[in-house]
């Protein structure tokens, strides 16, 4: 096992060089620990790389400054996420970190060391086994995630305790997670479920699958329309020339996916030139387009992205929300989840176990998108209640079965 410290990781160094030193200790494989007591600023992103296991140990808290380059990264990223080779088996436990208002800069805004729409303070992109446990995080700001995970197989957060303006845990397209017994006081959505998202929200595209969330508090805070989960779903299509396309679009072209990343006001854009560039931005027609899901093979490119054998077991709900899961296809200046003549997935196998509302609320579940059946054990609705509405952009779909036992 590495000490931090032997690498000039200390308490009392600035936040480049506490920086460079922690990437020095973690640069090769294995176990490293931060041990002494402290506060330690850091101004730079910390790249993990696969078999690296890096636990802050009691007492120890990091605090995010901001880069005098102006160019604020991701507190800790995997550095697969650049490269698009799969990263595996990265632990990441203890941490505290305060984020002192500091957040990334987002690629799509002039942003070099970020990828597009992997706006979390600890992130993840094409990984397998990644485990994250014992993190305090309570001062998110407006615009980035706690912990984001995306394009991943197996993924397990535990023990948090997340509070602040943004989402706590973000989920991208994946299979096999676990979120367990973590807290959270959050104004936005303290757990998401988008396998679709928007364009400079996720970056990746496709289904989330086998997921546990158990033994979880959403804490009692000041009411909010953001909600305790989220899943969001969405599809897309193959680009056709002549195509209206609209911002956080995707498409497929010659094995790619790309996305249109403009403003988020409702114009239309006619794209008469397909994309057709390896990676990050291009223009073409006046369109700005991304390219994304960049470590998936061409004849694994999704054409839809859908949530299913999910299960929340020993929910304590207390934060007072409109809706605290909400299960929906977008359509609006953000996202347009449906495109019009292609099939929509539904969503499938959520079952809610001893979910307890303990709070005003007044929908339990919203539904606005094509869902099977739901189940609920064991539940304490608290007066709330479960709502269906049709969603009009969408072919009619048959209403889902609501199964209470």
């Amino acid at each position: 096992m590495k000490n931090a410290s032997s690498f000039g990781f200390l308490p009392q160094n600035d936040g480049i060089a506490n920086a460079r030193s922690l990437n020095a200790a973690v640069a090769e494989a294995g176990e490293v620990v931060v041990s002494v007591p402290g506060i330690y600023e850091i101004a730079d992103t910390v790249y993990l790389h696969s078999h690296t296991h890096l636990h802050f140990e009691k007492g120890v808290t990091l605090k995010r400054v901001e880069n005098p380059d102006g160019q604020n990264g991701n507190a800790f990223i995997n550095v697969g996420a650049f490269t698009g080779v799969r990263d595996t088996d990265i632990r990441l436990t203890g941490l505290h970190l305060l984020t002192n208002g500091t957040e990334s800069t987002p690629a799509e805004c002039g942003g070099t060391k970020t990828v597009t729409g992997l706006r979390a303070h600890v992130a993840f992109l094409h990984v397998e086994n990644v485990y994250v446990s014992d993190m305090e995080l309570t001062d998110l700001s407006p615009k980035d995630y706690a912990v984001q995970i995306s394009d991943f197989k197996n993924a397990t957060v535990e023990r948090c305790h997340l509070e602040g303006l943004k989402d706590g845990i973000h989920f991208g397209n994946g299979s096999d997670f676990v979120v367990r017994d973590c807290r959270f006081r959050t104004a936005d959505d303290a757990i998401a479920l988008n396998c679709s998202d928007y364009s400079v929200s996720n970056p990746s595209l496709g289904d989330l699958e086998n997921g546990l969330i158990e033994n979880c508090t959403d804490l009692k805070g000041s009411p909010t329309n953001a909600c305790f989960l989220r899943i969001l779903v969405g599809g897309w299509t193959a680009w056709k020339k002549g195509m209206t396309v609209y911002h956080s679009d995707a498409v497929i072209h010659e094995g790619k996916l790309y996305r249109v990343c403009m403003q988020p006001d409702n114009t239309a854009y006619i794209s008469c030139t397909p994309p057709t560039h390896e990676k990050g931005f291009a223009e073409y027609d006046g369109i700005r387009w991304v390219r994304t899901n960049n470590a998936c093979a061409a004849d694994k490119l999704p054409l839809s992205a859908s949530c299913r054998n999910i299960v929340l077991r020993n929910i304590n709900i207390q934060q007072p929300r409109d809706t605290q899961i909400l299960i929906y296809a977008s359509y609006d200046e953000y996202l347009r989840s449906y495109h019009p003549g292609y099939a929509m997935p539904a969503v499938s196998n959520i079952v809610l176990e001893n979910v307890q509302v303990q709070c005003k609320t007044e929908h339990l579940i919203r539904i606005r998108t094509k869902t099977e059946p739901i189940i609920l054990r064991n539940c304490i609705l608290n007066g709330s209640d479960i709502i269906q509405q049709q969603n009009e952009q969408m072919e009619p779909y048959a209403p889902t079965p609501i199964i209470i036992q």
